[in-house]
C-alpha cells in the first residue's frame, strides 16, 4: 500500500499550475493501492489573494479532495502561505490543517512538515499577518501589512519579534518573503537541505516541501515533494512512500531519480 504525498499548489497564484492537479486528483481518485494522501502546505497562497475570493475560484478542487476521503485518509499540513489555517479549529469545516504529520505503516514511520520550519526568515508573526492582507495586490502594499503588524487588538503581542527588527528592518524582510523560493533562497537553499537531512532518525523518513525543489536522497531518508508552481523548470511532482521505496515522480512524466 501507498502514501501519496504533495505540496505547494499555491491557488490562487497566477503561476499556479490548476489544470493539471485537477487532473492529478482525477487519476489518483482511480487508484486502489493509496491508503492516505497528503497535501503539505500552501495548498493555497494566501498571501497573494483574498481569501474568500480564491476559496469559491478552486471549489472544485475542494470537491475533489472531499470525494477522495471515501477511498482515502487525506491529511492537510498547513505552510506558510496558508498559516492562518491553522487557527481554524472548533469549527464545522470539511478539513482540518495541521503543524506536522506522522504516519506509522507497515513497520515505517514517515513524518511530514512543510519546510519552513528550517527557514530563518519565516516567522509566525510574518506568516500570519501576510496571511491578513486578504488582497489582490500581489503584497506590493507593504504599509498596510505594517498596520496589521501594529494593530489587530495586540497582535504583535501574541508574537514576539526577533530582537533588532524595528519598522525599517520588518520592512525588509517583508519584501524579501514576497519574493518566490527560487529568488530568495538561492543563497541558503543548502543551508536549509542540510538542516533538513539532520532530523531523520533510524528507519524514519521525512518528507518536506517549501523551496520548489523536488529531490530525493534515500541514504538518508529525506525527500523534497517540489511544487505546482511553473515558476520552477521542474514542477507538479509528487512523492509515493511504501515500505520497499521511496519514488519521486513528474505527474504525466518521469521519475527523478537524483536531485534536480
Amino acid at each position: 500500500m501507498v502514501i501519496v504525498a504533495t505540496s505547494d499548489q499555491h491557488l490562487g497564484y497566477r503561476r499556479a499550475e490548476k489544470k493539471a492537479f485537477l487532473e492529478f486528483l482525477d487519476e489518483l481518485a482511480l487508484r486502489t493501492d493509496v491508503t492516505d494522501f497528503v497535501i503539505l502546505g500552501d495548498f493555497v497562497d494566501m498571501w497573494r489573494r483574498d481569501v474568500s475570493g480564491m476559496f469559491l475560484e478552486n471549489r472544485d478542487i475542494v470537491e475533489k479532495l472531499l470525494g477522495l476521503r471515501t477511498k482515502m485518509d487525506v491529511h492537510l499540513v498547513a505552510g506558510n502561505h496558508d498559516f492562518h489555517l491553522l487557527q481554524l479549529k472548533n469549527h464545522e469545516y470539511p478539513f482540518q490543517f495541521l503543524k506536522n504529520l506522522s504516519l506509522d505503516r507497515d513497520g515505517k514511520k514517515y513524518r511530514f512538515f512543510h519546510g519552513h520550519e528550517w527557514d530563518d526568515l519565516q516567522k509566525p508573526v510574518f506568516m500570519e499577518s501576510l496571511c491578513r492582507v486578504m488582497s489582490d495586490s500581489v503584497g506590493e502594499d507593504l504599509t498596510t501589512i505594517w498596520d496589521i503588524l501594529e494593530g489587530g487588538k495586540g497582535f504583535l503581542a501574541r508574537y514576539r519579534l526577533p530582537s533588532g527588527f524595528g519598522r525599517g528592518k520588518t520592512i525588509e524582510t517583508l519584501k524579501a518573503l514576497r519574493q518566490g523560493p527560487e529568488t530568495r533562497l538561492k543563497e541558503t537553499l543548502e543551508e536549509i537541505e542540510t538542516k533538513v537531512r539532520r532530523v531523520p532518525k533510524k528507519d524514519e523518513v521525512l518528507v518536506f516541501g517549501h523551496t520548489h525543489r523536488p529531490f530525493v536522497n534515500k541514504k538518508e531518508n529525506v525527500v523534497n515533494t517540489g511544487s505546482w508552481v511553473s515558476a520552477r523548470y521542474i514542477h507538479n511532482t509528487f512523492v509515493e512512500l511504501s515500505p520497499e521505496r521511496i519514488s519521486l515522480k513528474v505527474f504525466k512524466g518521469e521519475e527523478i531519480s537524483e536531485r534536480v
